[in-house]
């Protein structure tokens, strides 16, 4: 046997495990970029804010640097850019295929007889400059962000 290998992977899994700190079970650490540690009694229990998106949310994903900027993608294929400080909706957008002849002709012809999709995800980039949407229909369209209510299609696949 080599130096510095275990018999079997059972044993290599012991040898690279080390213990690590139990927390209480009521605790939950949360570690943000340029923060604090908070814990779950630091976050509010009583609802602060109630936005009416108008369909059943699927998907919601704050701006990772405005962060009361938040994505929000619906059960029928809307998605909607608030800002939760003031309650606005800046941007709203209901599904379309920005180019259908780009599809193929059976993608074409399941989006006329069923034409219903929904958000499955909807999610920032990690700069906040773009922000991509995942479709029940195997589309993904990804939008960039110029601030406030400017959004521009970006790329479609």
């Amino acid at each position: 046997m080599a130096p510095g290998r275990s018999p079997s992977p059972s044993v290599a899994t012991r040898n690279i495990l080390s213990p690590q700190p139990l927390h209480p079970v009521n605790m939950l650490l949360v570690t943000y970029p340029q923060s604090q540690n908070y814990q779950q009694d630091d976050f509010h229990k009583t609802v602060a804010r109630t936005l009416s998106q108008g369909s059943t949310p699927m998907s919601m994903d704050f701006h990772p640097l405005q962060q009361t900027l938040l994505n929000v993608g619906t059960n029928v294929g809307d998605i909607g850019s608030w800002d939760v400080s003031t309650k606005d909706r800046l941007v709203v957008r209901n599904f379309k295929v920005w180019d259908l002849s780009k599809c193929t002709i059976i993608l074409q012809a399941s989006l006329v007889k069923d034409p219903v999709v929904s958000v499955n995800r909807i999610i920032w980039s990690p700069d906040g400059t773009l922000f991509g949407v995942a479709y029940s229909r195997h589309i993904v369209q990804i939008y960039s962000y110029n601030g406030g209510d400017d959004i521009r299609q970006h790329l479609e696949v």
